[in-house]
């Protein structure tokens, strides 16, 4: 470790007045792998290398050495972004993609347009921990996906068909009864369900159909309606 100076050969100092020392070369740069190449060789072989103000002794040496220091590095740094790569946490450009697709499929989460890493590995995390096989998780997904509440309908849900109403009893169950616009026929044969909903924030419908089969209950029968 030594003294830094400036270009007039000054001691640099801090704000306290204390010398700054030179902590040394960053690890994994050329100058790092030049030094531990350097310090490799046989003592006496060579000039030491230069301390302070010196000048360097071996200019040919430290070229050389510095050819076999640039590999060195473009390896180190490689490794580096290797290494990132292998954690959804610190994940970044095209390895992102290739993760959600690997998991969601290539089209079941897409990056959106001009989606930084930032956000489309929000979305990533979201989407691992998502709940399943709920009408809230189809609508969950489904409103992440498109930005548009959706409609859902199950038939035995009383909730969304209501019962028959009559002229006696022309409010039960809501009201509904042949006829009317808003009529639903219920079914007491579960397993399926009924869901309208605009394309919206959605690449395609493709890409609907897909959030839906990856979040409904496996063996249940779903009826799409996508509008433009």
């Amino acid at each position: 470790m030594g003294t830094l100076y400036d270009e007039e050969g000054l001691v640099l100092q801090a704000t306290d007045g204390k010398a700054l020392l030179d902590t040394g070369p960053v690890p994994g740069s050329i100058e790092d792998f030049t030094a531990r190449l350097r310090a490799l060789l046989p003592t006496g072989w060579f000039p030491t290398p230069p301390q302070g103000l010196q000048e360097e002794e071996a200019p040919v040496l430290v070229a050389l050495l510095k050819g076999f220091s640039t590999v060195l590095s473009g390896i180190w740094a490689l490794m580096e972004k290797c290494r990132n790569q292998t954690r959804l946490s610190t994940m970044s450009d095209a390895f992102l993609d290739m993760l959600a697709a690997d998991y969601f499929g290539v089209d079941g989460l897409p990056r959106r347009v001009s989606e930084s890493d930032s956000d489309y590995r929000k979305r990533i995390v979201s989407s691992l921990v998502a709940p399943r096989n709920t009408r809230q998780a189809v609508r969950d997904a489904l409103v992440a996906v498109t930005g548009v509440e959706p409609i859902i309908i199950e038939p035995l849900n009383a909730a969304d068909c209501h019962a028959q109403a009559s002229f006696a009893s022309p409010s039960c169950g809501g009201g509904f009864g042949y006829g009317c616009a808003d009529l639903r026929y219920g079914s007491q044969s579960g397993g399926q369900f009924f869901l309208e909903t605009a394309l919206g924030q959605a690449s395609d419908a493709q890409a609907i159909y897909q959030v839906i089969e990856r979040t409904a209950a496996g063996g249940v029968t779903g009826w799409v309606r996508v509008e433009q």
